[in-house]
């Protein structure tokens, strides 16, 4: 039996992933208002997330050293978080 390898940018995106999808399901009447752009926005950073994991998941396949592959995932998601937070504030 073999154990998936989990990964800090995997854990990362699967998080960022419940948290979009919950927040969608609790903020549906208020996305879904007017013509539904606010839906729209939620697929796209739904989508985001998904190009995350299959970062990740390419990542996987290149480096077998698990500390820099840590590294490196550590390093891509505090970034997409700085990147997030500036764009949540405008």
């Amino acid at each position: 039996m073999q154990v998936k390898k989990w990964t800090i940018l995997k854990a990362y995106f699967l998080i960022y992933l419940a948290c979009c999808l919950i927040y969608t399901i609790a903020k549906w009447k208020i996305l879904s208002y007017e013509e539904g752009w606010g839906v729209v926005y939620m697929v796209g950073l739904i989508g985001i997330g998904i190009i995350g994991l299959l970062i990740d998941f390419i990542l996987t396949l290149i480096i077998k050293n698990k500390k820099i592959l840590n590294g490196i995932g550590f390093l891509i998601a505090i970034g997409f978080s700085i990147m997030l937070l500036m764009e949540l504030k405008q």
